[in-house]
């Protein structure tokens, strides 16, 4: 039904309302008001309620945080609880979404990190919904209060309506004159208007009652035409008054207070009975007018919602579809879950700031959005699940591998078991994440085994490289006579004083480790030094190098070295044979094409030179011996081992 349709019916309801009495005649006995009349007026009423609760519902309030909506409840909590109930609903209603909201991230969080699968999931306090909990029974208790209150108000209303009624029923039956006994009705019906309401259920029979005897009033007194004109000139200048003031009220700036008032003012009306036959229509469609102003108003002011829902509505819509879209993706990685999760926040933070949409597409937009929304949670849900299992396994392995950490911790043979702690720190590596709040206690553990067992072969070390200590010096003397050795007279004598040096060198006693690069350096040096005065002595280049070698191979250090130059320049030989045959292969091809001469010519000159540093380094690789002797048994490389560091030149 149009709007001003319905305003014009509500009023067309008061209007007869307030004819019926200027048409009630003296001596109409048992002529009251119909109770369908009466029920009329009384849904009139409650439609006016009404506009003002739905205008309360129409506030924007799906942008707010808890904390603005907790601010606005306690708006609420002091004001009065029946204008406010349906913005109470919603403001509930948002507030506990966003407490969900909250703990159901929280609970995705901890089910991300959780130890044990029977672990329980145990949010911490809110003290933001406990305050709000708290303002949420105060507003109950209050409302309870307060119809409690009402209640007794219109009980207490009803009997002071009921003396009245009495009284009138008694000014009827008097034998006072007749101007004393309209200034009674004057003041009877004065203290019936300012009485407050009545119950519901008891407004139909009080009101018949009321009528009846005003009517037996007219009636027995048989007033005078000029006395009810009288009565008639007193509510004309009543009700005058009623039309100032909603007047008024169209230019108020809150359409809000304006229904509120105006709501007052119709029931202020109602309480006043006729005015003079002439002007009573007039009043009455002035009265209208001034109150269809106000809901015009409102029916613009609703029409600029519906306009500014449909705009929301098409916000929403497409919201809906970011979110579908999210719902779809799948990751493979934590810090993408969380990125995707950061999204899908935003999309709800945009869409709790979108106001409110038509109410016949609330509840389906509301639906696709939070069904695609829990779609993606599901999904990462599923990741997680799977990630947990991964972890749980991922941690057992780790434990196995601190259990055995934790065998070898005490154990002091130091080469073979730090050989199995790189060995169990490699497998350690290999091993998937577990979960972030057992990843440092697990590592710790095993790191507390690993550092043990080191801490033990560092001390261990430290005290034999305390006791080794001495031994530097007497390197460092040889090393001073070996640099400043004059050697013999010819090459025979020099070749004897070198090898005697070498012997003596072999057979010192071992340096501390932390010494050993420093010793091993210089004794090289040394060593240089002496072969040069070797060439001084008359030998040769091939003279000195055999003599070089045949001292090396003397050591195992020494037969190491040789055997590393003896591998470098094979490697470098199968090198160049490769790149040989590639060239030859090439040279093939092109010796089949026209024009190609001087690739050829190229490519040639390559084969040539790459064939001549072979001989080179084959030549190279003559002059270097090889390492025919057996290799030492394991107990006998323990044993040395564990003597010392014996550097070698």
């Amino acid at each position: 039904m149009h709007s001003g349709l319905v305003n014009k019916t509500r009023f067309f309801i008061l209007m007869t309302m307030d004819t019926t009495e200027n048409e009630m005649k003296p001596g109409m006995k048992g002529a009251a008001p119909t109770g369908q009349e009466i029920t009329s007026e009384n849904h009139i009423a409650t439609e006016e309620h009404d506009a003002v609760e739905d205008h309360h519902a129409a506030e924007e309030l799906s942008g707010l945080s808890k904390t603005e909506l907790l601010k606005r409840m306690e708006e609420c909590v002091a004001s009065d609880p029946d204008q406010v109930k349906a913005i109470v609903n919603k403001i509930t209603d948002l507030f506990s979404v966003i407490v969900k909201e909250e703990t159901e991230n929280k609970r995705r969080a901890w089910e991300a990190t959780k130890e044990d699968e029977d672990d329980k999931f145990e949010p911490a306090p809110d003290p933001l919904a406990e305050k709000f909990e708290t303002l949420l029974r105060k507003y109950h208790q209050k409302k309870v209060e307060q119809r409690k209150h009402k209640e007794a108000e219109q009980r207490k209303n009803l009997a002071r309506k009921l003396e009245l009624v009495e009284e009138l029923k008694a000014l009827a039956e008097t034998s006072e004159s007749m101007h004393k006994a309209f200034e009674k009705l004057q003041d009877i019906k004065n203290r019936w208007r300012e009485t407050g309401q009545v119950p519901q259920a008891s407004v139909a029979e009080l009101m018949k009652n009321w009528q009846y005897h005003q009517d037996r009033f007219y009636d027995v007194v048989k007033i005078s035409k000029e006395l009810r004109e009288l009565d008639h000139k007193k509510n004309q200048e009543l009700k005058t008054e009623l039309i100032a003031k909603a007047e008024a009220l169209v230019r108020e700036g809150s359409v809000k207070k304006a229904l509120e008032d105006l709501h007052e003012l119709h029931e202020q009306w109602k309480e006043i009975g006729a005015a003079p036959k002439e002007v009573n229509d007039q009043l009455w469609e002035k009265f209208k007018a001034a109150s269809d102003k106000i809901h015009d108003r409102k029916q613009e002011q609703l029409a600029n919602n519906k306009i500014k829902q449909e705009e929301n509505l098409k916000l929403k819509l497409e919201l809906c579809k970011k979110m579908e879209v999210e719902a779809e993706k799948t990751f493979d990685s934590h810090k993408a879950w969380t990125n995707a999760n950061e999204a899908v926040d935003a999309l709800f933070e945009e869409w709790r700031k979108i106001g409110h949409v038509p109410k016949e597409d609330e509840g389906k937009t509301w639906k696709q959005f939070k069904d695609a929304r829990q779609k993606f949670f599901r999904n990462r849900e599923t990741y997680y699940a799977k990630q947990r299992e991964e972890f749980k396994v991922n941690y057992d392995q780790k434990v196995a591998l601190c259990e055995k950490a934790e065998k070898l911790k005490d154990s002091t043979d130091w080469k073979n078991t730090a050989n199995e702690f790189k060995r169990l720190q490699d497998e350690w590596k290999k091993t998937g994440p577990v979960s972030r709040k057992v990843s440092d206690k697990i590592w710790n553990r095993f790191k507390s085994a690993a550092d043990a067992f080191f801490d033990g072969r560092n001390k261990q070390f430290a005290e034999a490289d305390a006791k080794l200590k001495e031994h530097v010096t007497l390197r460092e003397a040889l090393i001073k006579e070996a640099s400043e050795a004059e050697l013999g007279e010819d090459l025979h004598a020099a070749k004897e004083a070198i090898h005697n040096f070498q012997k003596r060198w072999s057979e010192m006693p071992p340096a501390p480790r932390n010494e050993f690069g420093r010793l091993e350096a210089e004794w090289k040096k040394a060593g240089e030094k002496m072969l040069e005065k070797l060439k001084e002595k008359g030998g040769d280049e091939n003279t000195v190098k055999k003599f070089k070698y045949d001292q090396l191979m003397q050591t195992d250090r020494g037969r190491e070295q040789v055997l590393r130059e003896r591998m470098n320049i094979q490697d470098k030989i199968k090198r160049l044979q490769g790149e040989i045959n590639t060239l030859e292969t090439n040279l093939g091809f092109f010796g089949k094409s026209k024009g190609a001469q001087s690739l050829v010519a190229d490519y040639q000159s390559k084969v040539d030179a790459a064939k001549a540093e072979i001989d080179k380094l084959k030549t190279q690789l003559k002059g270097i011996p090889r390492d025919e002797r057996p290799e030492p048994e394991p107990e006998t490389k323990n044993f040395k081992s564990k003597k010392g560091f014996r550097p070698r030149f």
